[in-house]
């Protein structure tokens, strides 16, 4: 029994050590405000676990409305350089949205989410 135990928790050590070796730092930017029939650039900022700038991923973004079930959109991001990301997105409507991202990086998946709202631009 002591020894099904400790393969139990030895398990669940190597389970919770794999799970946060794919950890990315994601700065998101996107605009305040948009204007309909405009695309808006959201950009990405991603760093390895030691500060680095991640390059030659590839990165996408599954775009959704919270509290709403249409309106998604995805968009492939193309690397400009030293960790930056930039996708042109089209709003439809304002409110909150969350970003939900995919980096695929030398075999290493990750999936996370950043939260954002912007507003229609009323100077148009």
């Amino acid at each position: 029994m002591k020894k099904a135990t400790g393969l139990i928790i030895i398990l669940l050590l190597v389970m919770m050590a794999s799970c946060s070796s794919n950890n990315f730092d994601i700065k998101l930017t996107t605009p305040k405000s948009f204007s309909p029939g405009q695309s808006s650039a959201i950009q990405l900022k991603i760093l390895d676990r030691d500060g680095q700038p991640v390059t030659g991923a590839k990165v996408s973004t599954i775009m959704k409305m919270q509290g709403m079930s249409h309106g998604d959109f995805s968009m492939k991001m193309q690397e400009t350089g030293n960790g930056v990301y930039v996708g042109k997105a089209n709003f439809e409507m304002e409110g909150d949205y969350t970003a939900i991202i995919y980096i695929d990086h030398n075999g290493e998946k990750w999936k996370g989410e950043k939260r954002f709202s912007i507003v229609y631009n009323k100077g148009q």
